[in-house]
């Protein structure tokens, strides 16, 4: 018997880009056409690797929307299993989760205590949440206990949420070897893009966001589209991405200066024929006025003229022209604080300190004094307390 799984990730139920109350219906669209579409493949079970939420108090109308999708799912008899991304977890000991509002005999959370399902045609689900780096040999320790059971099965699933060595050049959650050999399958979310090679005699695979989170991610859209993963499962395990079109359109464009009414005049054009003509959801524009001496409140007066009325919003920066020669010259590097910091805690302290310093700035650079402070409790306990584990929900 064929068995169909749905593998999906990085939904962010919640998000309102750019402040704007229409980006965040357009998360809910892509959310309701993603369960649409998976009903229609007729799925056995859906599994969603973390970051179901923005953030782990969604506003009312996010919590209603996942409602009312799962239960479409759970009607048609498909059942979930979910784990909790970063997004969703408040960084509190003995905090809910937001999913927990939808547990019931087909909806599971897997948690670090409760990680053994098993479904049918004998394949083993198991995983972990999201737990930050600093507690990977407690995630490595929990995950060789793990993989101890799939010996028993036909076949076996791992869901886990954070980048891994493997498939990325950045600075990753996972280390190759954190992660064990003995899965068929490495279900990951947290990472946008998508991502599908093979791992340890098995297939690793990132499913991408079912949405357009930043600009960044407009490449990887245009290259490999939005949407999930479906898992065919017969004597062997298949993988294909299932895309799905988002209405929403970003139009981005760099502009020299000298060029600036030709370019908006034909934007304007374009949106009036190409997208206007088949929607109501106006386009976002993202412009990079370069080259040239000009006054940014000209410009700027200009474009909203013109583009103003047929865009859902408009974004500008600017690259003019100085004549600028002296001092230093401005580079990458230097303009990187985390680079910096590194460097300097790097020649006078350990390397722990180092990373305890970059997870310090990026949390509260960023506001984020909860997860700031859970990590500082993390790496106290780590190194200056003895017998203590950190089960993270």
């Amino acid at each position: 018997m064929t068995v169909k799984i749905a593998h999906l990730a990085d939904t962010h139920l919640g998000y309102r880009q750019y402040g704007l109350q229409e980006r965040e219906e357009d998360f809910y669209d892509s959310f309701k056409n993603v369960i649409d579409n998976i009903i229609e493949q007729e799925v056995d079970y859906v599994i969603h690797c973390g970051d179901l939420f923005e953030q782990p108090k969604p506003p009312i109308k996010a919590l209603l929307v996942a409602q009312e999708c799962f239960t479409k799912l759970m009607n048609n008899n498909i059942e979930v299993y979910v784990i909790a991304g970063n997004h969703d977890i408040l960084q509190r000991r003995k905090s809910s989760l937001p999913q927990e509002l939808y547990k019931n005999d087909k909806f599971h959370i897997i948690t670090t205590k409760d990680n053994h399902h098993v479904l049918k045609e004998d394949i083993y689900l198991t995983g972990l949440p999201y737990l930050q780096k600093i507690h990977e040999k407690i995630i490595q320790n929990k995950l060789n206990e793990l993989v101890v059971e799939t010996k028993e099965h036909k076949h076996s699933i791992l869901m886990l949420h954070g980048g891994v060595k493997k498939l990325f050049t950045f600075e990753c959650e996972f280390e190759n070897d954190t992660i064990p050999e003995g899965f068929d399958y490495y279900a990951l979310g947290h990472i946008h893009e998508r991502k599908m090679d093979n791992f340890k005699n098995g297939l690793m695979c990132y499913p991408g966001s079912t949405d357009i989170n930043n600009k960044a991610e407009l490449k990887e859209y245009e290259n490999n589209g939005k949407g999930y993963t479906l898992l065919t499962i017969d004597d062997e395990i298949h993988a294909e991405y299932v895309n799905l079109n988002l209405e929403r359109r970003f139009i981005v464009k760099d502009i020299k200066y000298y060029e600036l009414d030709e370019k908006i005049d034909a934007i304007a054009n374009y949106i009036h024929e190409k997208i206007l003509s088949e929607t109501n959801k106006k386009p976002i524009v993202i412009l990079n006025i370069k080259e040239g001496k000009f006054d940014r409140s000209e410009v700027s007066e200009k474009i909203y003229k013109k583009l103003g009325s047929i865009s859902l919003t408009v974004r500008l920066s600017y690259e003019p022209t100085t004549d600028r020669t002296d001092g230093p010259e401005i580079t990458e590097e230097l303009l990187n604080p985390i680079k910096a910091l590194k460097d300097k805690i790097g020649k006078e302290l350990n390397g722990d300190l180092e990373d305890l310093g970059v997870e310090l700035y990026r949390n509260l650079s960023k506001k984020q004094l909860e997860e700031a402070e859970e990590y500082s409790d993390a790496y106290f306990n780590k190194f200056y307390k003895t017998g203590e584990d950190n089960d993270n929900q």
